[in-house]
């Protein structure tokens, strides 16, 4: 977990150099352990987030928003899963079947690149999330 936690804390820090070496480090089978840390930072987000406002309207113009921030994104990321993600985060567990699961974590870390930095959240916040998030996890 701490692998995750730290590539999380690098990503979202803005440190996309140690991000990288950190995240180059970790096989494609131990990523797919990591699904629960991310959905976890997501749902903490997204749910201070759209706590005044979770309406479909609210999301709409979140992920609208937020396609027009990652239109250049590589992979591309589509409309529907930036939704499914807002949708999963704000407790729509069920949404995870049939969901490709590196799709899924592609379209929640730039879910939480996103509403990190319009928060304009200080790194000292950062570890806090990342603690939260691992908190609720280890209860699990």
């Amino acid at each position: 977990m701490d692998i995750y936690k730290e590539t999380l804390r690098a990503m979202l820090k803005g440190d996309n150099e140690r991000a990288a070496e950190l995240g180059s480090s970790v096989g494609d089978a131990s990523w797919r352990e990591s699904g629960v840390l991310l959905t976890a930072v997501c749902a903490i987000l997204a749910e201070d987030r759209f706590d005044a406002d979770d309406s479909p309207a609210a999301i709409k113009s979140f992920v609208d928003e937020m396609m027009r921030n990652y239109a250049n994104a590589s992979p591309p990321l589509t409309s529907l899963m930036c939704e499914v993600v807002v949708r999963i985060a704000l407790g729509e567990g069920e949404l995870l079947k049939g969901v490709d699961v590196n799709d899924l974590s592609i379209h929640q870390m730039a879910f939480m690149n996103k509403v990190v930095q319009d928060a304009d959240m200080a790194p000292q916040q950062i570890d806090e999330l990342l603690d939260e998030a691992t908190d609720l996890v280890s209860d699990l």
